[in-house]
Protein backbone atom coordinates (compact mmCIF):
# COMPACT_ATOMS: atom_id res chain seq x y z
CA UNK A 1 0.00 0.00 0.00
CA UNK A 2 1.44 3.47 -1.02
CA UNK A 3 1.87 5.58 2.12
CA UNK A 4 -0.72 9.65 1.32
CA UNK A 5 1.65 12.20 0.12
CA UNK A 6 1.67 15.47 1.50
CA UNK A 7 -0.39 17.21 -1.68
CA UNK A 8 -2.88 14.12 -0.78
CA UNK A 9 -3.87 15.62 2.17
CA UNK A 10 -6.27 18.81 1.72
CA UNK A 11 -7.98 21.01 4.31
CA UNK A 12 -11.29 20.37 3.57
CA UNK A 13 -12.00 24.29 3.54
CA UNK A 14 -9.39 24.31 0.10
CA UNK A 15 -11.29 20.70 -1.11
CA UNK A 16 -15.04 22.21 -1.39
CA UNK A 17 -13.70 24.21 -4.32
CA UNK A 18 -12.25 21.61 -6.15
CA UNK A 19 -13.86 18.78 -5.62
CA UNK A 20 -14.75 17.71 -8.94
CA UNK A 21 -11.21 18.06 -9.56
CA UNK A 22 -9.45 16.08 -6.66
CA UNK A 23 -12.00 13.56 -7.53
CA UNK A 24 -11.13 12.89 -10.94
CA UNK A 25 -7.58 12.32 -9.78
CA UNK A 26 -8.33 9.65 -7.13
CA UNK A 27 -10.44 7.87 -9.86
CA UNK A 28 -7.59 8.06 -12.18
CA UNK A 29 -5.18 7.21 -10.13
CA UNK A 30 -6.41 5.33 -7.49
CA UNK A 31 -4.65 7.81 -4.83
CA UNK A 32 -6.68 8.76 -2.13
CA UNK A 33 -7.09 12.28 -0.89
CA UNK A 34 -7.06 12.65 3.10
CA UNK A 35 -9.25 16.02 3.98
CA UNK A 36 -8.22 17.71 7.27
CA UNK A 37 -10.41 20.04 9.66
CA UNK A 38 -8.55 22.05 12.46
CA UNK A 39 -5.33 20.55 11.46
CA UNK A 40 -6.60 16.90 12.03
CA UNK A 41 -7.10 14.11 9.91
CA UNK A 42 -11.09 14.19 8.91
CA UNK A 43 -12.26 12.19 6.28
CA UNK A 44 -10.85 10.12 3.01
CA UNK A 45 -11.77 10.29 -1.02
CA UNK A 46 -11.13 6.86 -2.20
CA UNK A 47 -12.65 5.49 -5.07
CA UNK A 48 -15.83 3.02 -5.10
CA UNK A 49 -13.70 0.16 -5.48
CA UNK A 50 -11.39 0.93 -2.72
CA UNK A 51 -14.60 1.28 -0.69
CA UNK A 52 -15.69 -2.40 -1.60
CA UNK A 53 -12.54 -3.68 -0.71
CA UNK A 54 -12.64 -2.46 2.44
CA UNK A 55 -16.04 -3.42 3.19
CA UNK A 56 -15.38 -6.79 2.05
CA UNK A 57 -11.88 -6.68 4.51
CA UNK A 58 -14.23 -5.98 7.42
CA UNK A 59 -16.66 -8.56 6.66
CA UNK A 60 -14.23 -10.98 6.61
CA UNK A 61 -12.26 -9.72 9.50
CA UNK A 62 -15.20 -9.91 11.14
CA UNK A 63 -16.35 -13.40 10.46
CA UNK A 64 -12.95 -14.24 10.99
CA UNK A 65 -13.67 -12.65 14.61
CA UNK A 66 -16.76 -14.59 15.03
CA UNK A 67 -15.38 -18.03 13.92
CA UNK A 68 -12.24 -17.88 16.47
CA UNK A 69 -15.10 -16.83 19.11
CA UNK A 70 -17.25 -20.00 18.40
CA UNK A 71 -14.06 -22.34 18.19
CA UNK A 72 -12.72 -20.93 21.61
CA UNK A 73 -16.15 -21.47 23.14
CA UNK A 74 -15.94 -25.01 21.56
CA UNK A 75 -12.55 -25.71 22.96
CA UNK A 76 -13.40 -24.78 26.52
CA UNK A 77 -16.82 -26.20 26.46
CA UNK A 78 -14.97 -29.84 25.74
CA UNK A 79 -11.97 -28.66 28.65
CA UNK A 80 -9.34 -27.76 25.78
CA UNK A 81 -7.91 -25.01 28.35
CA UNK A 82 -4.63 -23.88 29.82
CA UNK A 83 -3.44 -22.23 32.84
CA UNK A 84 -1.06 -19.30 32.38
CA UNK A 85 2.09 -20.94 33.06
CA UNK A 86 1.33 -23.74 30.66
CA UNK A 87 0.07 -21.40 28.00
CA UNK A 88 2.93 -18.64 28.38
CA UNK A 89 5.45 -21.06 25.70
CA UNK A 90 2.81 -21.64 23.46
CA UNK A 91 2.40 -18.04 23.33
CA UNK A 92 6.00 -17.59 22.97
CA UNK A 93 6.21 -19.27 20.05
CA UNK A 94 3.31 -18.24 18.45
CA UNK A 95 4.26 -14.29 18.85
CA UNK A 96 8.28 -15.94 17.54
CA UNK A 97 5.61 -17.34 14.40
CA UNK A 98 4.13 -14.36 13.48
CA UNK A 99 7.12 -11.75 13.63
CA UNK A 100 8.66 -14.52 11.04
CA UNK A 101 5.85 -14.29 8.89
CA UNK A 102 5.64 -10.65 9.18
CA UNK A 103 9.21 -10.21 8.50
CA UNK A 104 8.65 -12.59 5.44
Amino acid sequence: MARIATKDIIPISRARARLTELADDVSKSGQEKVFTRNGESYVALITAGQLDDYRRFKEAEHLSMLKALVEAAEDIEAGRVYTWDEFKPRLARLRAKAKRIAGA
